[in-house]
């Protein structure tokens, strides 16, 4: 059987930047290219981007503006499964299915609420960012994902995919398959030019 490869990416700006290249671009085009009988899964998370932007039109340009980037770093767009999980009821339906298996304390412990503390933002940490692991797992699990190319700071994030994947499995029967992380060692954390991970909201990136 053919292997399942997806990812997404998340458009939080028309700009991206080099880290985005190498953690989750690259990897999903070379994957493609080392498996040519395997699935390939793209979606465009702005779901994933309401956490930081409230203005739609703006979404959608930067929405494009992601299909384009692909495109000419050389993803044959004709090949892959290109969606918007906006756009499938299903994804919020397991996002509160899964919510509701998942205590505080898992969530707590994750990179992205972390990254949100540390940036001393305490007091305006939205409930969508503090449960985003959980909708990035809904995104992985709905379709059975194989392997998941990601980033270094997003691999605690597919972990918790396959936890609490068997988690519902234990409890509803086996339902779903437990993903496989993938990163490339030598570029498992592009750091920005203040020396932290590249991102656009620490404005370090290049």
């Amino acid at each position: 059987m053919a292997k399942r490869i997806l990812t997404g990416l998340k458009p939080t700006g028309e700009q991206f930047h080099i880290g985005n290249y190498f953690g989750a671009i690259k990897p999903l085009i070379q994957l493609s290219q080392d498996n040519p009988d395997a699935d390939i899964f793209l979606f465009l998370a702005t779901m994933h981007a309401y956490t930081q932007i409230h203005n739609g039109e703006e979404l959608k340009k930067n929405t494009l503006t992601v299909l384009k980037l692909y495109a000419a770093c050389g993803a044959d767009l004709e090949r892959f499964m290109i969606y918007n999980p906006a756009d499938i009821p299903g994804h919020a339906q397991l996002n509160w299915v899964l919510t509701c298996l998942t205590i505080m304390g898992t969530m707590e412990r994750m990179h992205s609420y972390k990254d949100a503390l540390a940036k001393g933002k305490a007091g305006e940490i939205s409930v969508g960012t503090f449960c985003y692991p959980i909708l990035m797992a809904a995104d992985i699990l709905l379709y059975d994902a194989d392997i998941v190319p990601v980033g270094k700071d997003q691999k605690q994030h597919v972990e918790y995919a396959r936890d609490i994947a068997q988690k519902f499995n234990k409890a509803y029967g086996e339902i779903f398959k437990l993903p496989d992380v993938y990163i490339r060692n030598e570029v498992a954390v592009v750091p920005g030019i203040d020396g932290r991970k590249m991102s656009k909201s620490y404005n370090n990136y290049i």
